[in-house]
């Protein structure tokens, strides 16, 4: 007779299923609010009960419930923000928004990493983004080294002059604690190295 496999917790269950959750919000949220017939507002927010309706809607979702959404939103703050009965992404977005957080002056310095092959660019045309809205910057460099390095293991960090640039006129946002978003950095707002040292 066969063995079943050992029954999960219910903790574990429960973990799943919130990471299940979390996935499918960030897709609706940053991506593709229309696959479940919703529009976001131009900040992005998107009130609490109407996506919890389309959400419910969908095959295998119907236990999803508004106090599962705000429960997931405040264990996670940094990547999901409430107000009042809306809800949003903080940052990473590829569906157009207007003001993807609170417009502010951001630090003197931000970080970003980047794969070594992209100075020479870097320094003709400066920082965009690449399929999302906003450039992501991070407040610390081991913070930014972390993310860049998921994408590539050889990434290096380089420095925004966060704060001349705002003097300057470019917009910030910040996202989260450690997050800053803006659409472009010109070129001479990056401090890059040395072509000779880069290599």
């Amino acid at each position: 007779m066969a063995m079943r496999p050992p029954r999960r917790g219910a903790s574990s269950d429960a973990r799943d299923r919130d990471e299940r959750l979390s996935r499918f919000l960030a897709l609706v949220l940053r991506h593709k609010p229309e696959s479940v017939g919703l529009a976001l507002d131009p900040a992005g927010f998107v009130d609490i009960d109407t996506m919890v309706a389309a959400l419910a809607a969908q095959p295998g979702w119907s236990w999803v419930n508004a106090d599962a959404v705000r429960q997931l939103a405040q264990q996670d703050s940094r990547r999901y923000e409430i107000a009042e009965n809306r809800i949003r992404a903080r940052y990473g977005h590829t569906v157009p928004i207007d003001t993807p957080g609170t417009p502010v002056v951001p630090p003197e310095w931000l970080y970003y990493g980047v794969p070594p092959a992209s100075l020479d660019q870097l320094r003709a045309e400066g920082l965009h983004p690449q399929e999302r809205q906003f450039v992501h910057l991070s407040a610390t460099r081991q913070d930014a080294l972390a993310i860049a390095q998921r994408r590539d293991s050889d990434a290096l960090v380089i420095t925004i002059l966060g704060r001349q640039a705002s003097g300057a006129g470019v917009p910030f946002f910040q996202a989260s604690a450690g997050i800053y978003l803006t659409r472009a950095i010109p070129p001479q707002f990056l401090l890059l190295p040395n072509p000779r040292t880069s290599a």
